[in-house]
């Protein structure tokens, strides 16, 4: 029990609060297209995606990244407010165009990010 009120107290000293604990964004990244030319009958689905994503806070700039799973899911611990969520990718692809997410109190907002292949 002090060893728990020992870490409390630490992380508060560290500037952490509550908020964020209980709010951020949660998801799955999935990269396609995996084919370069989808036929009829034959599906050629989305699939996990490992790496890194990205999400910048649009008030202070402040970036939180995060690392998928085998399956591509992931969550991120974040106070409320505006973020754009990405990938980190080089200059060629894999790439994510950059999309909006509003974290409100007391919730987890879920989205897909949709990662380019660059097949085509």
């Amino acid at each position: 029990r002090s060893l728990r009120l020992a870490l409390v107290l630490a992380v508060a000293a560290c500037g952490a609060t509550a908020a964020g604990d209980d709010s951020g964004i949660r998801g799955r990244a999935l990269a396609g297209p995996q084919c370069p030319v989808e036929v009829a009958g034959s599906p050629c689905p989305d699939l996990p995606w490992q790496g890194t994503v990205i999400a910048t806070d649009l008030a202070s700039d402040e970036e939180f990244l995060v690392a998928t799973d085998a399956d591509g899911r992931f969550e991120l611990f974040l106070e409320p407010g505006a973020y754009e969520v990405s990938i980190a990718a080089g200059t060629s692809p894999p790439f994510a165009k950059p999309q909006a997410v509003t974290v409100e109190e007391g919730t987890f907002t879920e989205i897909v990010v949709s990662v380019d292949t660059g097949i085509r």
